[in-house]
């Protein structure tokens, strides 16, 4: 009988023991099975840190103005030329408003209100930079200031950019943003609805947007040559070239079709970038 219950007690050891072996390969694959569980996650989560696809693409909204007029290097907006920055504000306004709700002369120029200059200068300079109203030429063209209407009577006819902007590094800091923006000669300039080329090719040469946080967001402050050079020997060839100036008559087209086209539909506002975010 002692025999019996010896071998009744270890059957019942190998049976807790198996029960015990189980359930510790169950823990095990779920254990394995949680980890690379989070491992994927923390991967997803750190991807879409580093991931400032959509910043650049705001940046590149944002700095079309400016670089589509190709300003020297300034140290500040106090040194760089004032003429410049008020005819980008004015491109700002441009691009980013529903221009078929402004008013229009006798002869269909399009009337710009200079409060609406200044809430889209503000995108870019901030708040504390003031834009100072007045008749201006430049790069062929002249913007008159309409004391009356406290507006810029926008000409039929002008000239257009021969570079659209290729943000390829933002470098951050608590105070600062360097934009490392890359000047690409496109196929095609810019049109009133604010639309990029397509088809952009590699720069010729590059610049760093420098911008300081003023409250809480981020504004240009300078602009500086850049460290990076272009990669190729024809993006080198090409910074050595003179822009390509598109004839007037391009522009005065693409102000006219749109003028013509106000009836039948209007070009949608865009949205600057979300300033403040990290």
């Amino acid at each position: 009988m002692a025999y019996k219950r010896q071998t009744k007690e270890e059957k019942e050891r190998m049976r807790r023991r198996r029960r015990r072996q189980l359930l510790g390969g169950a823990l095990c694959v779920l254990i394995v099975l949680g980890a690379v569980s989070l491992i994927s996650a923390g991967v997803r989560v750190t991807a879409k840190l580093f991931d400032d696809t959509k910043e650049k693409e705001q940046y590149e909204r944002l700095l079309a103005p400016i670089v589509m007029l190709d300003p020297v290097p300034f140290d500040s907006l106090e040194t760089a030329d004032q003429n410049m920055l008020l005819q980008t504000a004015i491109w700002e306004a441009i691009y980013n408003e529903d221009i078929s709700k402004y008013e229009r002369d006798d002869v269909g120029a399009l009337i710009l209100p200079a409060v609406d200059i200044d809430k889209n200068g503000a995108l870019l300079f901030g708040r504390d930079y003031v834009l100072e109203h007045h008749t201006f030429d430049a790069n062929g063209m002249q913007f008159v200031y309409d004391e009356e209407k406290s507006g810029y009577i926008i000409p039929i006819t002008g000239t257009t950019s021969a570079y659209t902007p290729k943000v390829v590094k933002i470098k951050n800091s608590v105070q600062q943003k360097r934009i490392t923006v890359g000047y690409v000669a496109p196929p095609t300039g810019f049109s009133l609805d604010g639309t990029l080329s397509t088809e952009q090719g590699e720069p010729a040469f590059y610049y760093d947007y420098i911008f300081t946080r003023q409250g809480d967001g981020y504004y240009l402050a300078a602009m500086t040559t850049s460290d990076m050079k272009p990669e190729t020997t024809a993006g080198a060839a090409a910074s050595q070239a003179p822009p390509v100036i598109p004839q007037d008559e391009q522009l005065a087209s693409e102000i006219q079709q749109q003028a013509d086209s106000l009836a039948g539909g209007s070009s949608a506002p865009q949205s600057a970038p979300e300033e403040g975010t990290e």
